[in-house]
């Protein structure tokens, strides 16, 4: 089996990806049969590993950023900039410059200051950008609250009584062709995607009826659902029928922004079991991992799918903490598992997307190996953090 034979190489924590689950998320994606034009574009911000980022390229993705690190990386992994689109509620200046003069797809703005920005600084050099605007649709995705970023009263996207598309499309140094929308995670209600669809085509319908606007590319989002203990997901066949039948008779370019959708369930966060504790009328796992290298759990409430690996026949309640000092530091609680005894590996499943994109080193613990495998070899994609890479930014 590949993970004992990586156990043998390698000393948790880590996480493990599978390659192949990879591509099969994007084959599944590229193989629907949309009856438009469109183009799937990673987002970044679940996975920003090279390697990671140089497979999602290699199977024909582009690339949606949300800060100049990912657009970096995102180039550096082989993203051509015409594949590449930039969303963010929250862009410096200097995010702004570095898309700008990277001449990337668009630069979709979410504060109508950012256009006169863009504007300015592409005439200062020559230059005419590519927007696109993020609408605020006010639709509730029916998914969690912190996950949820199309309700009117939130920092994403602007309300479309704020935007003077005149205005706008009479600049010198922008280009508007793109509007988008994305409306929050783990979505399972198609029809809600399909309202914010609805939604953004009858707006660019509207606006190029008029003369000096030419509105082609519609940036739909993602936020296709996996879940953690279920067999729910969107269903693929009527959300495919009904954006056909949204889009019939249409000439837009179409952008969907997957992103924990195409990594989540490719990796495991893999640990080991450091003490058994018994506190009052619990009995806590104590592992060598932490919210450190996976918060989503403290941070979401989330129960993360796990698995033990002995095959004890004997059942117990377990809450299984990690190792540094908060009191948040729990992956779950009242978990039955078989017995666990120290040494076990715990398995974290679906900790591919915002493992550890948002791992830390909070406690100056080293961030973790990072191994990608397929059927026939594995290979370490990102080493583990030393001693002294915790302190190589400092100054004494």
């Amino acid at each position: 089996m590949m993970l004992d034979k990586i156990l043998k190489e390698f000393s948790s924590p880590f996480y493990l990806y599978d390659e192949d689950k990879i591509k099969d998320k994007i084959n599944f994606l590229n193989n629907l049969e949309l009856e438009f034009p469109r183009k799937f574009n990673f987002a970044v911000k679940a996975n920003p590993n090279l390697a990671i980022l140089s497979l999602i390229h290699r199977c024909g993705f582009g690339a949606e950023v949300v800060s100049a690190g990912e657009l970096f990386k995102s180039l550096k992994a082989g993203f051509e900039p015409e594949n590449i689109i930039f969303d963010g509620p929250g862009k410096t200046d200097f995010d702004l410059k570095y898309a700008i003069t990277q001449k990337i797809h668009s630069i979709n703005v979410e504060n109508i200051e950012e256009v006169e920005f863009i504007n300015d600084y592409s005439l200062s050099k020559g230059l005419k950008t590519n927007i696109g605007i993020r609408i605020n649709p006010d639709i509730d995705g029916s998914t969690m609250d912190k996950i949820t970023t199309g309700l009117s009263g939130g920092k994403f996207g602007i309300s479309i009584d704020q935007i003077d598309f005149d205005t706008i499309s009479n600049l010198e140094g922008v280009n508007l062709k793109t509007l988008s929308v994305h409306i929050g995670s783990q979505i399972i209600d198609y029809q809600k995607l399909l309202s914010s669809y609805e939604n953004l085509i009858k707006i660019a319908d509207e606006q190029n009826l008029k003369e000096n606007i030419d509105i082609d590319t519609l940036d739909f989002g993602g936020g296709f659902a996996v879940l953690d203990h279920s067999d729910k997901e969107i269903n693929f066949d009527s959300w495919k029928n009904n954006c056909n039948k949204l889009l019939g008779g249409k000439n837009f370019n179409i952008i969907f922004e997957p992103g924990r959708f195409i990594v989540a369930d490719s990796c495991e966060l893999i640990s080991k079991v450091l003490y058994i504790k018994n506190s009052g009328n619990k009995k806590i796992a104590i592992i060598d991992c932490s919210f450190s290298e996976y918060i989503r759990p403290a941070l979401y409430d989330i129960k993360p799918p796990i698995e033990v690996s002995n095959n004890s026949k004997d059942v117990e309640t377990y809450d299984i903490a990690g190792g540094i000092c908060e009191s948040t530091d729990y992956f779950i609680k009242d978990v039955e598992l078989p017995k666990i005894k120290v040494g076990d590996n715990i398995v974290f499943k679906n900790v591919g997307a915002y493992g550890s994109s948002m791992s830390s080193t909070y406690n100056s613990r080293p961030r973790p190996l990072e191994v990608l495998f397929n059927k026939d070899e594995y290979r370490v994609i990102r080493s583990r953090d030393t001693l002294e890479d915790l302190c190589k930014n400092e100054i004494i």
